[in-house]
């Protein structure tokens, strides 16, 4: 049986709510929304691999909640947790796979992928893990923002 991931159709929810569901694009501007969605995505795991919490930051929009390993946190939470965090690590490799656009209208996409992080913080001491996540981006003001996510967090053991 085909089944969309439960993140996947959360966001679609949200994006149709939003108003931003646009099926009439032509495939040549669908094409340029998935590009433009893929490049905010990719911009964001850069981001997070320069340690950078104000360039991650900048990709959140304001009224952001996601779901993370079951648990709902909200813009506030996440940007306290990514300041506090950022400012302890030495490395954040990101490695994102199997990135899918799926473009709703000029204004909405969802993206999934899976993820493989290796932070390392200041005192030497080395995390990894993998997991999949599910974002919903918003284009405003000419910036795709994510609107939500949903992400689980799974031990990694792999070199």
């Amino acid at each position: 049986m085909n089944r969309l991931p439960v993140g996947w159709i959360t966001g679609l929810l949200v994006c149709t709510a939003c108003g931003i569901g646009d099926t009439e694009l032509t495939q040549a501007q669908r094409q340029a929304i998935r590009q433009s969605v893929d490049s905010a995505t990719r911009s964001f795991a850069q981001a997070e691999r320069e340690v950078d919490a104000e360039k991650v930051i900048a990709h959140i929009a304001p009224d952001f909640y996601m779901y993370v390993d079951g648990r709902r946190v909200g813009y506030d939470s996440v940007v306290t947790q990514i300041r506090r965090t950022f400012g302890s690590l030495a490395s954040f490799e990101t490695q994102f796979s199997d990135v899918e656009v799926i473009v709703l209208g000029r204004r909405g996409a969802v993206v999934s992928f899976t993820f493989r992080d290796v932070i390392t913080d200041t005192s030497g001491v080395e995390t990894t893990g993998r997991g999949p996540t599910t974002l919903a981006w918003e284009r405003r003001d000419g910036q795709w923002l994510i609107v939500y996510g949903d992400a689980d967090h799974y031990p990694d053991s792999l070199p």
